[in-house]
């Protein structure tokens, strides 16, 4: 029977992932809170009966707060009182402290007092705390403004990152409104009230001191306009239409001073352009008599014109002098530009080469050249590494290697890498060209082996490929290349559906894959999105004994949620289509589902069809849904719920085949576009994470409602491995 899931049952058990998450997170929360109480009040006891201790810390009066988080408030001065020989002085910052701690919860009258007793070798210090009401913003009134809308000015107090976000009763802090004043005064200067005077806020307080009015008086003054800009100096003819568009750009602006900087810059940049790069301006200003008219006047001088005459280089050791003038922006004759010169910063620096970078002009020649001098400090390129990890499927495994990022002192890349576990070992020599021809292209060219054992067959590959990517963008990345393996398949059942030929052949593939990435952290995103999708197709012409293509899509999304929590969505998909007469694709060339990172309530690759043997066969087409709702529990420890949901196709057409080796195409088309979307099966689970530098170890429990009898599937699966799931 075909088994479609509904929309209805998959949001029903959203809907009790959700509902079961939050319980179970506040329950954890709870523990290690009261985990924590108990050692506090453990550790209290401690100090209550130890003979010598030299002071007790006692507060009393307060009702809002606990005297654990009113002592955590004092607790560097606390700290120093302890360090410095009990001083009293240190008494009074921490008091200071405390109060502070009200004042920014909306206690405006809250006082702290204190008394300071030594009797014998014991001192005896007492926080006397009168915590007074808690004050809310009841009404924001603005008088005296006229030019500026009172909604403008009350957004400054409604900020949702500040203690005066946006709520509907505010909580009154005095220190906030004050700085929310400062915005508004700086707010009119911006829009050319260079006059402008803004008061002070008047508090007027309720009967019962539990609310406040606050009342802001401002005196607008006249708006400044920019009437005119006049340059004087050195005016290069050759300048004259970039000096008409600085004029157009600031004329009939509002005026503030920092329009004058502005102006500034926008000359010396300008003159830099052609080479004058010792190009000054003096600003001045002229009130017309025409109220909030000004004129802004620029006398300008030039320089000399800055031509390069030689280029020096210092501080390389083991990086070639062509290396670095290949990536300078300037040569000798050129006209110096200090924009050039930031370019060709920015290229040395990012070549990751350096420490240090310094481009600076020397002196002027008689001839009025000048000398551009470089000077580097190198870091260390040669990296020895030995990485240990452990995967649900593999179990342990070991990667060592040894990477060289300046290899011959030319930028170039090299890295001799092998990896062993108990399922596979691997070998790789690789060089990397990360500026091929002068571009930001990276060429990459990796000779590898490999020998793997999966759940139904072990491959032995080798393989050689000659890679291109490039970065469009901060987000886009497009690569490309060629690929060629041999492959030889071993450990195959008799019961395994395979043409002849298809445990050995070698293949030929051209491909090419596009990511946009806009995630705010690779190891466990709070925001963003994860775009990818791939295509490959291998045939005769490319050295390829099988011809097909295959294409793969992929979704990953991360949405922010109240209280920290993080929703994760899921969606990849991919098909094979055999191309002329292929009717059938090698078992090591098929898509598998099931493991650590896609269905978690299957083991590695065991979703999907199997043989007599209960050996999973893979397939020409598979789909992964998953929704993961996230959230940090304790400092480095995460917990997850999610739901998986995947298939692999075809499935119900081969067992009903009989899993005998497809012999024609179309058939085997249309059975896997038929099964493409059917046969999911689910899984429901929990996750934990604890969060290292090189990526979180994760450990997963999956629940299978639906397991298959037939192929022994488990009903509870357990992962432990490194990296999220998605």
């Amino acid at each position: 029977m075909n088994k479609i899931i509904s929309p209805s049952i998959f949001l029903i058990l959203i809907g009790i992932l959700l509902s079961a998450l939050i319980p179970a997170v506040n329950i954890a929360q709870e523990a290690s809170n009261q985990q924590q109480q108990e050692a506090t009040e453990k550790h209290s006891d401690l100090q209550a009966n130890h003979k010598k201790q030299p002071y007790t810390l006692t507060i009393t009066g307060n009702t809002h707060f606990s005297e654990k988080d009113l002592l955590k408030t004092a607790a560097a001065e606390l700290q120093m009182f302890e360090q410095r020989g009990y001083r009293k002085a240190d008494i009074d910052d921490a008091a200071f402290q405390i109060r502070s701690g009200y004042l920014q919860a909306g206690f405006a009258f809250a006082f702290v007092d204190y008394t300071y007793e030594q009797k014998d070798t014991l001192i005896q210090v007492t926080f006397k705390v009168e915590e007074g009401p808690r004050v809310f913003i009841e009404k924001i009134n603005f008088e005296g403004n006229r030019a500026i809308q009172s909604e403008t000015l009350l957004d400054f107090f409604l900020e949702p990152s500040g203690p005066l976000g946006m709520q509907q009763n505010m909580i009154f802090i005095e220190s906030e409104v004050k700085n929310a004043v400062g915005k508004i005064r700086d707010y009119y200067r911006g829009e050319g009230f260079n006059d402008v005077k803004v008061e002070n806020p008047l508090l007027s307080y309720s009967e019962n001191r539990s609310g406040v009015t606050i009342t802001i008086q401002t005196e607008e003054g006249a708006k400044y306009f920019i009437n005119d800009v006049v340059l004087t100096g050195d005016i290069i003819p050759g300048l004259a239409r970039e000096i008409e568009k600085i004029k157009n750009d600031f004329t009939g602006k509002s005026y503030y001073v920092r329009r004058k900087l502005l102006l500034r810059s926008s000359l010396k940049e300008a003159y830099d352009t052609i080479g004058y790069a010792d190009a000054e301006s003096k600003i001045n200003t002229v009130q017309l008599d025409e109220p909030g008219r000004i004129n802004l006047i620029a006398d300008i001088s030039s320089g000399e014109q800055v031509r390069i005459s030689e280029i020096i280089i210092s501080g390389n050791t083991r990086t070639r002098e062509a290396f670095i003038r290949d990536r300078l922006q300037l040569k000798p004759g050129d006209i110096y530009t200090n924009a050039k010169r930031r370019k060709s910063f920015r290229k040395l620096f990012d070549s990751g080469l350096f420490a240090k970078v310094d481009i600076k002009l020397s002196s002027p020649h008689a001839d009025g050249s000048r000398d551009l001098e470089i000077m580097v400090e190198e870091l260390p390129t040669r990296e020895l590494y030995v990485e240990p990890g452990w995967g649900s499927y593999e179990k342990f495994r070991l990667r060592a290697g040894v990477f060289e990022k300046n290899l011959f002192g030319t930028g170039r890349n090299g890295r001799i890498e092998g990896l062993v576990s108990t399922k596979m070992e691997t070998f790789s020599v690789s060089y990397t060209d990360p500026w091929l021809m002068q571009t930001d292209i990276i060429m990459n060219i990796p000779l590898s082996y490999e020998n793997r054992e999966e759940p139904s067959y072990t491959s032995e590959e080798i393989g050689l490929s000659v890679l291109f990517s490039k970065k469009f963008s901060k987000n886009l990345t497009l690569s490309t290349g060629y690929n060629y393996t041999v492959t030889q398949l071993y450990n195959l059942t008799e019961d395994t559906p395979l043409q002849d030929g298809e445990d050995n052949y070698n293949k030929g593939t051209v491909g090419i894959q596009a990511i946009w990435d806009t995630r705010d952290n690779i190891f466990y995103p709070d925001k963003g999105l994860r775009l990818a999708s791939s295509f490959d197709i291998s045939l005769p012409a490319l050295g390829s004994e099988i011809e097909f293509g295959s294409i793969t899509l992929g979704c990953r999304y991360f949405i922010e949620l109240p209280k920290e929590y993080i929703l994760g969505l899921r969606a990849t998909t991919g098909l094979i289509v055999p191309i002329r007469d292929q009717t059938s694709i090698p078992i090591s060339e098929r898509f598998f589902n099931g493991g650590d990172s896609t269905v978690r309530s299957y083991n590695h690759s065991e979703l999907g069809p199997k043989d007599d043997n209960n050996e999973p066969l893979g397939g020409l087409g598979y789909n992964v849904f998953s929704i993961e709702l996230r959230k940090r529990i304790y400092k480095n420890f995460a917990a997850a719920l999610y739901i998986d949901a995947g298939n692999v196709s075809p499935n119900r057409s081969l067992v009903e085949n009989g899993f005998l080796p497809y012999t024609d195409r179309s058939k085997l088309l249309d059975d896997t576009l038929n099964d493409f979307f059917s046969e999911f099966k689910f899984g429901i689970g929990i996750g934990f994470q604890y969060f290292l530098p090189i990526g979180p170890i994760r450990i997963d429990v999956a629940y299978n409602p639906d397991p298959e009898e037939i192929w022994n599937e488990d009903s509870v699966v357990f992962h432990f491995s490194l990296g999220m799931a998605f």
